[in-house]
């Protein structure tokens, strides 16, 4: 398995190189797809002025997806009328985010626009608006804990979960 590690400096540029391409839409609110999607959506909301509720969806365990995914938190407001930008850190399978508009869908909404830095190139949904394609597990600056816990699963011990932390980069004190 290849893995990309994405520094806070790397996430921040490409989120700021995302906000560029929304530009100036008529977007009342970000929706963010919890948990991933809320680092993204926090920048997104600074640069692009705008109020932010969430949604959680959840489908991953480990390093492999476990199931489709399921609406876990709503937002208790209706964004009646609005336009809303559903915003997650990654389309993988894509599975989320069609999982998200689904249910935006069911309220009485105006439109719905997606936006994620980063896509997989499998991916069965392409946010209409992306930064960068990659090809490998993407692992993100919020994920430490979850990082070495997955490895230690995944290569049969701790010390060898930390030697693959260092090996990508991860310095002493994030291991």
């Amino acid at each position: 398995m290849i893995f990309t590690r994405i520094t806070w400096d790397q996430l921040e540029k490409d989120t700021i190189a995302l906000a560029k391409k929304i530009g100036k839409q008529n977007i009342d609110e970000i929706v963010s797809i919890s948990r991933g999607g809320m680092v993204v959506a926090r920048i997104l909301s600074d640069l692009l002025d705008l109020p932010i509720s969430h949604i959680a969806i959840e489908s991953y365990a480990d390093l492999h997806q476990a199931k489709e995914p399921i609406v876990t938190q709503v937002s208790p407001r209706e964004f009646k009328g609005e336009t809303i930008l559903l915003v997650d850190e990654l389309a993988d399978s894509g599975k989320t985010f069609l999982r998200g508009i689904s249910y935006l869908k069911e309220l009485p909404i105006k439109s719905i626009l997606t936006a994620a830095p980063y896509i997989k190139p499998h991916t069965v949904y392409k946010p209409d608006y992306f930064v960068d394609t990659l090809d490998s597990w993407i692992i993100f600056p919020y994920e430490l804990k979850e990082t070495k816990e997955a490895f230690t699963k995944e290569f049969g011990t701790k010390k060898k979960a930390e030697e693959k932390m260092k090996e990508l980069g991860f310095a002493d004190w994030e291991v």
